[in-house]
């Protein structure tokens, strides 16, 4: 960004707390946050911000691409959201739209939260299913939980499977919890 002449950097931290200080100073057009700071997330830096300079708009560039973090800053109504492995030119043309007064979602953001939105379809007798699985339940042990037979445990297993686009049980719960559909 140094590099570019749209911007002016007018200050930079990489703690939360300091980050809010700074934009109630400066009331700066664009606020770029990272999702992780040692005090406070990115998302709670912008809704301070938010409150104390509503006029600055907020892009958030995270490392993090679960679909529960994502969703929870396009949600809260964060102006830009961008992965951190993104091309640098990519997020700096990013910003310029942002202080143009566009929201922009980076085109892996959308991928995912779109992804998310379909997976979140599922059922809830197949999140009752999920829930058995992560605490390591056999088949035989979920239908004795849920009063179904194992055959239809089988059946919702294969479904959750082939709708979080993996084949085996850890890459499930790995998925699930990836996804938001289950608690790390």
């Amino acid at each position: 960004m140094e590099s570019r002449p749209e911007f002016s950097i007018l200050a930079t931290t990489g703690k939360g707390v300091e980050a809010i200080a700074l934009a109630r100073r400066h009331r700066p057009d664009i606020a770029v946050l990272d999702y992780v700071m040692p005090d406070a997330t990115g998302l709670d830096v912008f809704k301070e911000i938010a409150c104390w300079s509503p006029e600055t708009r907020s892009v958030i560039v995270t490392g993090s691409d679960s679909a529960a973090t994502l969703q929870s800053l396009n949600e809260a109504g964060v102006h830009g959201i961008f992965l951190k492995a993104q091309e640098p030119r990519d997020i700096c043309d990013g910003l310029l739209r942002v202080a143009a007064g566009e929201v922009v979602r980076a085109r892996q953001v959308m991928k995912i939260l779109t992804a998310s939105i379909e997976n979140s379809r599922i059922t809830r007798r197949e999140q009752q299913v999920l829930t058995g699985i992560a605490q390591g339940l056999s088949n035989p042990g979920i239908a004795m939980e849920l009063s179904i037979s194992p055959k239809t445990v089988e059946s919702h297993r294969a479904s959750l499977m082939r709708k979080l686009g993996v084949h085996s049980s850890a890459a499930l719960i790995v998925r699930a919890v990836r996804e938001g559909l289950l608690d790390p």
